[in-house]
């Protein structure tokens, strides 16, 4: 589950996307549209910024704006920049990968082999979703093209 932080950072980078012809982007007016915390927000962007996901300009005019990359920015990026590791044990991380203490023989274990499998797959699925297929989305949904997809519960053989 993404944290809080991980969730203002993408709707942050979303609120820039949508206001990329204004240029930069005042923080108050961010913090303000996405009713969140100034100094949290500052937080949040100085990270994106030390990345080169976004960029800041000083002074009375001051802001942000997306970084180079722009709107094809994925969620893979920005979830290891915000949230850390995308695996759920470290012995399954590619980047930040360290044994499990709880783990004995490491060689054969099956919890990893799976959850390597599991973080594999969702790493490909956040590569896959860019700051321009989420304004896509969003269009298409709140023009009534799409149905917005709900989670289901899970069920035998499906």
């Amino acid at each position: 589950m993404l944290n809080r932080k991980t969730t203002y950072g993408i709707h942050a980078l979303l609120h820039l996307a949508r206001k990329r012809e204004e240029g930069v982007v005042a923080v108050a007016r961010i913090s303000e549209d996405l009713q969140v915390s100034r100094k949290f927000l500052e937080r949040i962007l100085a990270d994106l910024k030390q990345e080169g996901m976004v960029v800041s300009q000083s002074g009375r005019d001051g802001g942000y704006r997306l970084g180079a990359v722009g709107l094809e920015l994925c969620l893979a990026d920005v979830v290891r920049v915000l949230e850390g590791p995308i695996a759920l044990l470290p012995c399954a991380s590619h980047r930040f990968y360290a044994p499990c203490a709880e783990c004995h023989q490491p060689e054969t274990c099956a919890l990893q082999d799976a959850l390597v499998g599991v973080r594999n797959a969702t790493v490909h699925s956040l590569k896959q979703i860019t700051l321009a297929h989420l304004l896509q989305s969003e269009q298409l949904l709140s023009e009534g093209a799409k149905a917005l997809v709900r989670p289901t519960p899970y069920q035998e053989g499906q």
